[in-house]
């Protein structure tokens, strides 16, 4: 079995039923690591994407339950957006009928980050849409490595959720983006990095025999250890609650490696942040959990602050990329 058909015929099925099983609590943040992301990455998306450019026709691949489909149907775009996960699919569709593009509300408030940050992106939608009309986004279930869309559809192309981390052909599926990306059109990517405060933990974890539930495999320590510092690295990440996490094969990403995959496909990179580059002192595994404590909830408010204002780039747990297609 080649590369190719290991990936039909495996791998991606496998994360698409994973995902389909999380399709109930999907959209419920109730904790500090997920609410955190998505509201930074919204935060990034409005202030960059919709104020300054706000494009006619957006694809959101790896869309889920439609996060970033709806915020860029509220600005006034015509968004497509599809996924392998057909009930995650089948749940954005379902909010075609309910979701209010004037109050912008793209998952329950449980803390005062998110409310924060959805004042600053309803703003700014608010204004950039102007006298758009509103339309609701189309689903479809797809696949990010064979785009159904002609040659240069798109004036932008979202792809969040370290969508490309699960993809053994991530080289195919940015040649995609690349080929249905008009000529100057924008790209907004997120991927899992490499190196974060988070890889640390997964090296320490077994040596506190898996405390944190982030790893109790030495051998796969070792491996992160001993790869060169810049290649990329798969290892078995486990996500949800710290007792009855969700095993699933992550690719982290190095910086250097994935800006000149996008190069070379003719995509520049304008712009790149970092997510959970400070909150990630603490184990994501803490993190990821549903109504956390008030004192962790204080500790991570603390230095989520200190991570917006960071005068400096910090890697952290998610990289973030906005740029142009140059040819």
């Amino acid at each position: 079995m080649g590369t190719g058909e290991f990936y039909k015929d495996v791998l991606m099925p496998d994360v698409a039923k994973i995902f389909n099983d999380m399709n109930a609590d999907y959209d419920n943040l109730d904790d500090v690591w997920y609410s955190w992301l998505y509201s930074r990455l919204h935060y990034f998306i409005a202030k960059t994407v919709i104020k300054h450019r706000n494009p006619e026709t957006v694809l959101d691949i790896g869309c889920g339950t439609g996060f970033q489909s709806y915020l860029h149907a509220a600005a006034g775009s015509s968004v497509v957006g599809i996924d392998m996960a057909s009930d995650l699919v089948a749940k954005a569709a379902e909010k075609q009928n309910r979701f209010n593009y004037q109050t912008v509300e793209l998952f329950p408030v449980y803390f005062d980050y998110v409310a924060k940050y959805n004042r600053i992106i309803k703003k700014i939608v608010t204004q950039s849409r102007g006298s758009r009309p509103y339309t609701p986004p189309k689903f479809h279930v797809g696949d990010a490595t064979e785009l159904p869309f002609e040659e240069g559809h798109f004036d932008h192309v979202n792809i969040c959720g370290s969508v490309l981390n699960f993809i053994p052909q991530h080289q195919k599926a940015i040649a995609e983006i690349a080929r249905v990306l008009k000529l100057n059109g924008t790209f907004f990517i997120e991927i899992d990095a490499r190196w974060n405060f988070d890889t640390m933990w997964t090296v320490i974890d077994p040596l506190l025999r898996g405390r944190f539930g982030l790893n109790e495999d030495l051998t796969q320590s070792a491996r992160l250890l001993r790869t060169q510092p810049l290649q990329n690295v798969m290892i078995d990440f486990p996500f949800g609650e710290k007792n009855k996490p969700v095993h699933m094969k992550l690719k982290y990403f190095t910086h250097h490696f994935f800006k000149r995959i996008l190069q070379s496909y003719g995509l520049q990179v304008e712009k790149r942040w970092s997510i959970h580059s400070l909150t990630n002192l603490i184990p994501s595994t803490l993190l990821d959990t549903s109504f956390p404590s008030k004192k962790l909830v204080k500790l991570f408010t603390f230095l989520a602050r200190l991570e917006e204002r960071l005068p400096f780039f910090l890697p952290g747990s998610s990289l973030v990329y906005y740029g142009r297609k140059i040819k």
